[in-house]
């Protein structure tokens, strides 16, 4: 018997191979979307973050609240660091150790940026001007100086960045004198005249910031975030005034903290833990598509171009003709889904963004990577089963791929159960299949290694599969169903 599995495996195989829409569903698809999707991706992304964070954006404001704003950022300035270095920097006495390039670059600060909050905007507005000119095209800027910067300054820096250039140079703003109501005011920023409609009252309390704005167009959401950051760093200010001012304490504003670092798990952990949750839908999903279409051609394909009949004439058995289809079936459905895996490997190492991989630093053993890739046959199985059964009954191609394709939705959901909140693997996840390898294949990922839950996961996946292939054998000894048309 097994020679005669092995000749219907070898001649189906080959015919297989032939076929265009098998190789693209089986090798290109698996190897090709993944790393076009991440670096496709990644590009994308990148490249709307660095325009959304140079962009210059329009906010509405009477005179007096434009001042107002303007006045809040300089005492920012002044407050910082940064402000303090300029001031000593332009010494006469520390500018002779400077170097000449830097010495030019300090000449062309006016001292009037720490009296003239007017002098303070526009020396703003032509720095960030040069930030524009002077960035990397393929960076957002808050990348490139994370880059450049040493992490001793960075959180310092970033913050000078974001808060006077990003929340004050690279704000327009429009005087209010056609938009004398808050409906004209929501108006504009629909018609994209504006992006944002600010009033500032001080009074005896706080100071409020109001920006009318629309969260779900991009260019308004960026202006609140900046405007919302401005508040949050010049409340920040205040406060460490106040407490320096009253003689407190620096934890007279906490009492009670949470210390950090208690986590026991690390980034890796946790990076996997997430990519756990969506690895097993791509995997199954591959899987899915690798074995579908050989197996319509191998039952309903060959019914419409007559060569059944020629195959159940040989010397093989029909469980020896299931079977053999069934193997070939269950390898390009498990090439697929290794191609996938590989890739998605490949595409994490090589195209995802350098900053990225040093956050999340995963670190994934090469036998964890092993079992969780050998959980990928169970269901591969399975669908090879499924497959065939379901192609051997219909009557022509198009009717077994009608048959076929809403199970993918049946199918594949089960994945994404790793993603659903409290679900954890237990013993009765691990009888659950393709719901047992989706949470399997997570906690592996992430350290949690359970060989009990492991081996019951095998089991009751394998023992589908083993009923998906008697149903299919069964098919084809079944006369009225193999020859249907």
């Amino acid at each position: 018997m097994a020679s005669g599995v092995w000749i219907i495996y070898r001649k189906e195989l080959v015919d297989t191979l032939r076929d265009r829409k098998t190789l693209l569903f089986m090798l290109l698809i698996p190897t090709l979307a993944i790393p076009l999707m991440i670096g496709g991706m990644s590009k994308l992304v990148q490249n709307l973050e660095k325009k959304q964070s140079l962009e210059v954006v329009r906010i509405a404001a009477s005179d007096e609240t434009h001042d107002a704003y303007r006045r809040l950022v300089h005492e920012w300035f002044l407050s910082t660091q940064f402000a303090t270095g300029l001031r000593i920097a332009s010494s006469p006495m520390v500018s002779l150790l400077l170097e000449p390039e830097q010495r030019e670059a300090l000449g062309e600060i006016s001292p009037a940026i720490f009296t003239d909050p007017a002098a303070f905007e526009a020396w703003t507005q032509v720095m960030a001007g040069k930030a524009r000119q002077g960035v990397d095209s393929n960076k957002n800027p808050d990348t490139e100086l994370a880059e450049k910067v040493p992490e001793a300054v960075l959180d310092e820096l970033l913050d000078f960045y974001r808060v006077t250039f990003k929340g004050l140079g690279l704000i327009e703003f429009v005087r209010t004198d056609e938009l004398p109501s808050r409906a004209d005011a929501a108006a504009a920023i629909k018609l994209r005249t504006v992006e944002g409609y600010m009033e500032i009252s001080a009074g005896d309390g706080p100071v409020e910031i109001t920006l009318i704005h629309d969260s779900t167009v991009r260019l308004s959401d960026e202006a609140y975030d900046r405007v919302a950051f401005v508040a949050k760093q010049y409340r920040k200010h205040v406060v460490q005034e106040r407490i320096r001012e009253h003689n407190l304490g620096e934890d007279f504003l906490t009492p009670i903290a949470m210390r950090q670092g208690a986590d026991i798990a690390s980034k890796s952990q946790k990076a996997l833990s997430f990519i756990g949750g969506i690895l097993p839908y791509f995997v199954i999903a591959f899987a899915f598509l690798g074995g579908m279409y050989p197996a319509i051609d191998l039952g309903a394909g060959e019914k419409e171009r007559n060569t059944l009949e020629t195959l159940i004439l040989s010397p093989c058995s029909r469980t020896e003709i299931a079977l053999g289809k069934f193997f070939v079936i269950l390898t390009t459905s498990l090439t697929a889904a290794f191609l996938g895996l590989a890739s998605i490997a490949i595409s994490i190492q090589y195209i995802a963004p350098a900053a990225l991989l040093k956050q999340l630093d995963l670190q994934i053993s090469p036998t964890t990577g092993l079992v969780v890739a050998l959980l990928a046959v169970p269901p591969a199985a399975a669908f090879a089963g499924i497959f065939l059964a379901i192609s051997i009954a219909a009557r022509s191609f198009k009717e077994a791929q009608n048959y076929m394709a809403p199970l993918q939705f049946v199918l594949i959901l089960p994945a994404l159960a790793p993603m659903l909140p409290g679900m954890e693997m237990s013993w009765k996840m691990a009888l659950i299949p393709l719901v047992n390898v989706s949470m399997l294949s997570k906690d592996f990922l992430k350290g949690d290694t359970n060989w009990g839950y492991y081996a019951v996961t095998l089991a009751s996946c394998f023992i589908v599969a083993a009923v998906c292939i008697m149903f299919a054998i069964r098919q084809f000894r079944r006369e009225e169903v193999l020859f249907r048309s």
